[in-house]
């Protein structure tokens, strides 16, 4: 099941970056899809691995803004000297960090600043 859900996001991927055919089409061709192999709940997965191949093909990355709070507006400006154009940026609350900021590039590299990561650092 894992390898198909891989080729449906490469496959999803290639057909978005083919550009022939409208958006609105594609999500309706590919909702009918995975409706018709059961395959609802791996949505999200698929989606995912078909965003970080079409941003990657594209020259762009994927940034996300972990923090346990609301970001300020001071802060926000701070953050954005790391975003370049074209980036997809995304902000995630998450209270288990503490404080602090995790910055999480294309899903692979990661700036841990969080008072959770400096506590597991120490232990």
């Amino acid at each position: 099941m894992k390898n198909k859900t891989k080729l449906y996001g490469k496959v999803l991927a290639e057909v978005i970056l083919d550009g022939k055919i409208e958006d609105k089409k594609i999500v309706n061709n590919f909702v009918k899809i995975l409706i018709d192999s059961g395959q609802e709940r791996e949505a999200k997965e698929i989606l995912d691995l078909a965003e970080d191949i079409v941003l990657a093909k594209q020259g762009k990355r994927k940034i996300v803004f972990e923090t346990a709070r609301h970001v300020t507006p001071n802060q926000r400006k701070t953050l954005e000297s790391f975003v370049e154009k074209g980036d997809i940026v995304k902000e995630k609350i998450n209270p288990e960090l503490i404080a602090g900021i995790k910055i999480i590039i294309d899903n692979s590299r990661q700036f841990d600043a969080s008072m959770q990561g400096k506590l597991q650092r120490i232990l």
